[in-house]
């Protein structure tokens, strides 16, 4: 019957007639000729032969039939590990051919995502099907050659857990994705140990894939965990590709080997200091004025710093903050007099300045100072860094402790020993220190990979806050290369956050680089467990904002309602065929004994349910997962697992 006829229905849950068939003509085309021979005492058998040729031939069409409801119904029951191989991923993605091939638009610019298919009515139709099966899908009778092969994946199947037989609704073949489709960042969600880091491992190796001869590309992965596969994997695929060099691990649970990094070294204004650093306090009752008052108190440092030509760092800040508001203002002041006395008071300055300021008789030298700038020096010599310095360093002591509470314990947390050397490196020529020092900037204006181990599991908070700040300079580099007509001509920068909830609390930044990052060849994506977590860590219109910002939507396993809700919408709804059967019987003995009725009836009507029913993804198996992509498919995937097969010492033909 015909897909179109209202009366149509798929039933690939049937017995497998097919398969009795050929077996039937199979056991006739080798029995004949056997059976003929005997007959005949051992004599000529030739018509034997065509007949059990062409009852062969019977048997193979049936067979050829029956083959792809076999292994729709094996799929139902068994499920495995499926691996690919780093050099198979290398030409899936075309790395050697973007590298070698003169007609640069030949290059399909793809990324392996895996093998799946796009989920449709049809798909839905089965899955509803096997829903209404019992628990051990007893009316599937699979043919008894198939059970040893069943019972053999039995233990890789359990392992996997799950139900196999979503994966087993399509048929499941080789998914690309455009790169470009990646601009449009990702959001991947999933319960602990369904593969996540699977995933983003071969994302990130997918990432590195995408570089041209002319336009490397940079890989930015924040790990709270510092997983070894990950690692490793990722390690290995820069060491192929001949930059080694350039693949630097941030870990501060190992200082010893960490690479180091310049954080605030870069800045166009120096507000942006402030900008990046004050968020961190969070918000809370009263939140926005604590917040509002230490980004002045970080913004005074730094202008501060930056007029007496002295490193603006975390652990510079700090100290200033802490205990040397008043060093600073007379180093400023020091500086200030300096350029500026001698127009005034001659060249003999310095012996005439100590009368000058005790003529205001205030209560400390920095008072006079004040004084005399704010009357006299301001207004033909007027100085952004010293009128700063006055309103910083004579700020109440009691307000300005009240003020700076919650800014306290982020800049110790920040510039305790070893993150004091690791987040505020000192990039001197004269350095001795023999772990690396990454420029970010840099990094993104050549190529290579940051690599990030946060060690979460023992400074949760801690961790948050690098992780925060990271993307804070992340996007003020944004913002820069946005701002020049060169930046055509930028390296893609892939930013890979796990557990990015920890991050996502008053993180202004991360929302900006995702609203437009895409024009400054950015591209983020963001793992966690479940949508509840980003609206935990936010609040509902946020989660919304970072969901509808996220044009890549992946989920695998999760038992969490809201993002069970959240898939279903995202799949629509559709068209579920139902049949419905009635049966019943009737005896009246009124009038006679023998008045007994009976009728049947049968009714195909049509409902619309949820595409992708949203109790499913609570029984995904482990490295399988749904997605939403930003082409507008909606797939049911099946992970690959990379493996590395390259031998002692190989890399790239071109990086050799």
């Amino acid at each position: 019957m015909k897909k179109h006829n209202p009366l149509f229905m798929e039933h690939l849950f049937r017995p497998v007639y097919e398969a009795n068939i050929a077996a039937t003509w199979g056991v006739g085309a080798l029995a004949t000729p056997i059976l003929s021979s005997i007959a005949a005492n051992g004599g000529a058998v030739s018509y034997s032969l065509m007949l059990s040729g062409l009852m062969g031939s019977f048997s193979v069409y049936n067979g050829l039939k029956a083959m792809p409801l076999l292994k729709k119904q094996l799929n139902l029951a068994t499920n495995k590990k499926t691996f690919v191989k780093a050099s198979t991923l290398r030409s899936y993605n075309s790395l050697h051919k973007r590298f070698t091939a003169k007609n640069w638009e030949s290059d399909p610019k793809e990324m392996f995502m895996g093998h799946g298919y796009a989920w449709g009515a049809e798909h839905a139709q089965r899955a509803y099907q096997v829903m209404d099966m019992d628990s051990a899908l007893s009316e599937v009778q699979l043919p008894f050659f198939l059970k040893p092969l069943v019972k053999a994946m039995n233990e890789e199947t359990l392992e996997l857990g799950g139900a196999p037989w979503i994966h087993g609704m399509g048929e499941s073949k080789r998914v690309m994705m455009k790169a470009s489709a990646l601009y449009g960042h990702t959001l991947v969600s999933g319960n602990v140990g369904m593969g996540k880091t699977v995933l983003l491992k071969m994302m990130a190796i997918n990432t590195l894939h995408q570089a041209t001869p002319e336009k490397p590309t940079v890989l930015i992965l924040i790990d709270p965990k510092n997983d070894h596969n990950m690692r490793e994997g990722v390690k290995k695929e820069m060491k192929y590709l001949g930059m080694e060099d350039r693949f630097y691990h941030v870990h501060p649970a190992n200082p010893s080997k960490s690479a180091r990094l310049t954080l605030l070294k870069h800045y166009s204004r120096i507000t942006e200091i402030a900008s990046r650093v004050a968020p961190l306090m969070g918000s809370g009752d009263g939140g926005d004025n604590f917040e509002g008052f230490a980004s002045g108190i970080i913004t005074h440092a730094s202008l501060g710093l930056d007029y007496l030509d002295e490193p603006v760092r975390l652990t510079t800040i700090q100290r200033v903050i802490s205990s040397d508001r008043t060093g600073l203002a007379n180093r400023v002041f020091t500086k200030y007099f300096e350029e500026t006395l001698p127009h005034v008071l001659g060249g003999n300055w310095k012996s005439k300045i100590d009368d000058v300021l005790e003529q205001y008789g205030t209560p400390s030298p920095l008072h006079a100072k004040a004084l005399y700038y704010n009357q006299v020096l301001s207004k033909d010599y007027p100085n952004k860094a010293v009128a700063s310095m006055i309103e910083f360093a004579l700020h109440d002591e009691g307000h300005y402790t009240k003020m700076i509470v919650g800014l306290r314990p982020i800049f110790t947390a920040l510039t305790a020993e070893p993150l004091d050397s690791i987040l505020s490196a000192v990039d001197d020529v004269n350095d001795s220190d023999p772990r690396p020092i990454v420029d970010i900037e840099k990094l993104m204006a050549q190529g290579g990979c940051l690599y990030i181990s946060l060690d979460s599991l023992t400074d949760a908070k801690t961790a948050g806050l690098i992780g925060r700040l990271i993307t804070s300079e992340i996007a003020a580099f944004g913002g820069k290369r946005y701002n020049k007509e060169e930046q055509v001509s930028a390296p893609r920068v892939t930013i890979i956050v796990d557990e990015a909830h920890a991050i996502l609390r008053n993180n202004e930044a991360l929302l900006s680089g995702l609203a437009q990052g895409r024009a400054a060849e950015l591209q983020f994506i963001l793992a966690t467990q479940t949508v509840s977590d980003v609206e935990a860590m936010t609040d509902k219109a946020t989660a919304d904002r970072i969901l509808g910002l996220c044009n890549n939507f992946i989920s695998m396993r999760t038992t969490d309602p809201r993002t069970q809700e959240y898939v279903a919408q995202q799949f629509s709804k559709t068209s579920i065929s139902q049949r419905q059967l009635s049966v019943s019987n009737s005896a009246d003995t009124s009038s006679s004994l023998l008045d007994f009725s009976t009728a049947y009836g049968e009714r195909l009507m049509k409902t619309r349910e949820d595409m992708f029913p949203p109790e499913l993804l609570g029984k995904l198996p482990v490295l399988q997962y749904i997605a939403r992509l930003a082409d507008g498919r909606c797939m049911k995937m099946k992970l690959d697992i990379v493996i590395n097969d390259d031998k002692p010492g190989e890399v790239a033909p071109w990086a050799a």
